[in-house]
């Protein structure tokens, strides 16, 4: 109780002590709208649960079925030199797990894969848990969703295939 009314009274007293300080009233600040006709805006991320159907093996092995996503498209200044970055967090036979998929050389939907000569076209990599590798991903017509098929090599080997879902299209 003693609590409660000291913490009342310092929430009256502290802005009293407040407003005789200064040159005067604080001017009204504009209040930030969102503009509702305004599209997308470019490279900002979508994110939320998404359903994925993704196996894993090696180190880390089982489905994935389920995860919170989060996925960014950010446009490069010229073409071929975006990037498309898919961050998948979710349970794979019962321990939590994160798979990032990243597209160096992104220009929309398609088939990406590295070939393996740095500077020579997009390069695809994945990281799940620190264990790095490559892969092959086809981007679907919409973007939002795609396949992948990876091979994890660094440091223990293991592969990762199946179908990828973001929660909405990245612009």
């Amino acid at each position: 109780m003693f609590r409660v009314v000291v913490s009342v009274a310092a929430a009256l007293f502290v802005p009293l002590v407040l407003a005789g300080c200064g040159d005067g009233p604080t001017p009204p600040q504009p209040t930030p709208t969102v503009d509702s006709t305004a599209g997308p805006v470019e490279g900002l991320p979508v994110l939320g649960p998404a359903l994925q159907a993704l196996e894993f093996a090696g180190v880390t092995t089982g489905a994935m079925g389920e995860a919170n996503a989060t996925c960014a498209w950010i446009h490069g200044t010229t073409a071929g030199s975006g990037r498309l970055q898919v961050t998948l967090d979710g349970m794979v036979d019962g321990a939590r797990h994160r798979l990032r998929i990243i597209i160096n050389g992104y220009d929309g939907p398609g088939i990406y894969e590295w070939d393996g000569a740095p500077g020579s076209g997009p390069e695809v990599s994945v990281d799940l848990d620190g264990q790095k590798g490559h892969a092959l991903v086809v981007v679907a017509p919409n973007g939002d969703a795609g396949e992948i098929e990876a091979a994890l090599s660094n440091p223990y080997q293991g592969r990762i295939h199946g179908i990828w879902q973001c929660p909405g299209v990245p612009r």
